[in-house]
């Protein structure tokens, strides 16, 4: 009986195996929206200011260049919408981010338990595009904009419930991001933002392994 139990439970080890084997391939991705908003009320009066909106997509491809180890990216686009003032007239305006992007990467899977992974994964990123500052209702400046990212996904982790799909689920990260805009030839504004620590808002995502 226990010489049963063990060869069931190496057949379980070598079906989750196989998918991460030299060779092996997996497609995902990534669908992002997030919004925000204020509402500020006066005794029985109240008023909702639009915040910031952002949205990406992003289709993965990777590929096993040794077991467990996988080389991949994306390529997809993102497109962001944040306050920047307001009219004399009290009308806020926005500016309006739109790029493509482009960022390779590299994971490592670790198996936890039979169909459980931690998979830390290093990231590069960059987008080319436009931004869109509103001056006025009726008046918009247009310029280029650029952005470069690095960072490390070091609380990532995979649940395999069958041999060709995983449920990815990524709750930390350490990360940094510049965003460039050039107003002029001689001009540019410049955004550094750096990151660590737990997402309150978890993402998950989903892989197909073949």
């Amino acid at each position: 009986m226990k010489k049963l139990l063990l060869c069931i439970a190496l057949a379980g080890m070598t079906t989750a195996l196989c998918a991460q084997e030299q060779g092996s391939m997996l497609v995902s991705g990534s669908l992002s929206w997030n919004s925000s908003s204020t509402k500020a009320t006066t005794a029985s009066t109240s008023a909702t200011e639009k915040g910031s909106r952002s949205f990406e997509i992003l289709p993965q491809f990777h590929y096993f260049v040794i077991d467990r180890l996988s080389v991949g990216g994306a390529i997809g686009y993102s497109f962001t919408k944040s306050p920047n003032g307001r009219t004399v007239a009290d009308e806020q305006l926005f500016d309006k981010s739109g790029l493509f992007v482009i960022r390779p990467m590299v994971s490592y899977y670790i198996m936890l338990g039979e169909k459980f992974f931690y998979v830390p994964r290093f990231y590069v990123g960059v987008g080319f595009g436009k931004n869109k500052a509103e001056t006025s209702t009726t008046e918009v400046s247009e310029h280029n904009t650029s952005m470069f990212q690095v960072g490390l996904n070091l609380l990532n982790f995979e649940f395999r419930p069958s041999e060709h799909i995983g449920i990815m689920f990524n709750a930390g990260s350490l990360g940094y991001q510049t965003s460039t805009v050039k107003i002029d030839s001689d001009t540019k504004t410049s955004n550094r933002d750096f990151s660590l620590g737990l997402n309150v808002g978890a993402t998950i995502g989903f892989n197909y392994y073949f």
